[in-house]
C-alpha cells in the first residue's frame, strides 16, 4: 500500500466509517423524483425510436413508388448520383420521346431534348449521351449523374460545373 500523510482517510474508509462528506449532510434521495427521471428517458427514447421507424417507413414508400414508375417505364438504373425527382423526370421524358418515335429510337433527339430539359430545369452545363454501345469516364457535379437502361437504349446524363469567363 503506498504512504500516505498523517491524518489522511481514504474515501473507502470514510464510507466504511459512515462519516459525512466534508460538504455538510448527507443527502436523502427521493425515490419518487429518481422515477420521474427515469420516465422522462423513456419518454425521450421512445420518441426518438418512433420517428426513426416513421422514417424508415417513409423510405420504404418511397422505395415502392420507385420501383412501381421504373416497371411502367420499363427503366433500369445503372448507376446515379441523383435525386428521384430528377431520376423520374428523365425516365419520363425518355419513355415520352421513344413513345413518339416508333421503330428504331432516334438517339441523337432523345440526347438533345434531354440535355434541352435538364438545362432549363436545373441549370447549364448538362452532358446527354444516349446509345447501345458507347463507353465514357467523366466528371459530374453531385447529385448530377444517372446511367439508365430504358427498352435496348442506354442514357448517360450528367451535370459539370460551370465557371464563368473573366475577361482580364
Amino acid at each position: 500500500m503506498p504512504q500516505m500523510w498523517e491524518g489522511y482517510i481514504s474515501p473507502r474508509q470514510n464510507r466504511r466509517e459512515g462519516r459525512k462528506r466534508k460538504g455538510g449532510k448527507k443527502r436523502k434521495r427521493d425515490p419518487n423524483a429518481s422515477r420521474a427521471r427515469n420516465m422522462e428517458g423513456v419518454e425521450l427514447e421512445l420518441e426518438r425510436r418512433s420517428k426513426f421507424l416513421n422514417s424508415l417507413i417513409q423510405q420504404k414508400k418511397k422505395a415502392k413508388e420507385q420501383h412501381d414508375l421504373k416497371d411502367e417505364f420499363n427503366v433500369r438504373v445503372r448507376a446515379s448520383d441523383m435525386p428521384l425527382v430528377m431520376q423520374n423526370r428523365a425516365f419520363g421524358l425518355s419513355r415520352e420521346l421513344l413513345n413518339a418515335t416508333p421503330g428504331k429510337a432516334d438517339n441523337k433527339r432523345l440526347a438533345l431534348s434531354l440535355k434541352k430539359d435538364f438545362d432549363s430545369a436545373y441549370g447549364p452545363a448538362w452532358h446527354c449521351i444516349v446509345g447501345t454501345s458507347f463507353g465514357s469516364y467523366v466528371t459530374h457535379s453531385i447529385g448530377g449523374f444517372i446511367y439508365f437502361q430504358i427498352d435496348k437504349v442506354y442514357v448517360l446524363l450528367f451535370k459539370t460545373a460551370v465557371e464563368p469567363l473573366t475577361n482580364e
